[in-house]
C-alpha cells in the first residue's frame, strides 16, 4: 500500500490536487479528499515524507501533513495554509513537534477567530492511520487543529499534557470550524 492508499483508507476517496510549483520542485504536493458519507474533507501533503525532517534533539523523522474540516467554503484558506507550513518544513528541514503551536498568518480563517493551529496526531482516526509503515520507512501523520486564543492561552498556563486532555474528550467538534471554544 502507498501513501495515497493509506490516506484514502483513512480519509475517503481522492478527489483533487494543487498545482503548487515551488512544492513541486521538492515532489510534494497537496491534495484534496472527502469522506462522502460525512461531507468531511481532508487537504494533505504528498510527498513530505521523502525529506527527512529533524527534531530539536537531533533525530530525524519522516512526516506528512493534514487539515480536516466540514466547511467546504474554507478549502482555499487551508490550501494556503498546508502550503506555508510545508514551505516552512521544506526550507527548514525541521520537523512539527506535538503540542507546538503555529500563528496563523493573517487573513486565513479570520471568520471563525482562530489564533494558531495545535500540532497533534489524528487521534480521531484508526489508531493505523497514525504512522504509515512502509518497507524501512515509518511516516507520522501530523493533524494541525485550529484553535481559539483562549484554548492558545490555557496552553500557556496549564502545558499541552492538560490540553491533549481536553481534545480527547471533545467528540467531532474539532473538525467543525464553527465550534464552540473549548475553553
Amino acid at each position: 500500500m502507498n501513501y495515497l492508499e493509506h490516506l484514502e483508507k483513512h480519509c475517503g476517496t481522492f478527489v483533487s490536487g494543487f498545482d503548487i510549483p515551488d512544492l513541486l520542485e521538492d515532489a510534494v504536493q497537496i491534495i484534496e479528499l472527502e469522506e462522502e458519507s460525512s461531507k468531511l474533507t481532508s487537504i494533505s501533503t504528498l510527498g513530505l515524507h521523502w525529506h527527512a525532517l529533524q527534531f530539536e534533539d537531533g533525530s530525524t523523522v519522516r512526516q506528512e501533513l493534514l487539515f480536516r474540516f466540514i466547511q467546504q467554503h474554507a478549502k482555499e484558506e487551508f490550501v494556503e495554509l498546508i502550503w506555508q507550513l510545508t514551505d516552512h518544513a521544506l526550507g527548514t528541514h525541521r520537523a512539527f513537534e506535538l503540542g507546538e503551536l503555529y500563528e496563523l498568518p493573517e487573513g486565513l480563517l479570520e471568520q471563525y477567530s482562530f489564533s494558531s493551529v495545535y500540532v497533534t496526531a489524528p487521534f480521531y482516526s484508526d489508531e493505523s492511520f497514525i504512522t504509515y509503515e512502509h518497507e524501512d520507512q515509518s511516516v507520522l501523520v501530523v493533524w494541525f487543529v485550529p484553535i481559539h486564543p483562549s484554548e492558545e492561552q490555557f496552553i500557556e498556563e496549564h502545558g499541552t499534557e492538560r490540553f491533549d486532555e481536553l481534545l480527547y474528550e471533545t467528540d467531532y467538534e474539532l473538525l467543525d470550524m464553527n465550534r464552540k471554544k473549548l475553553i
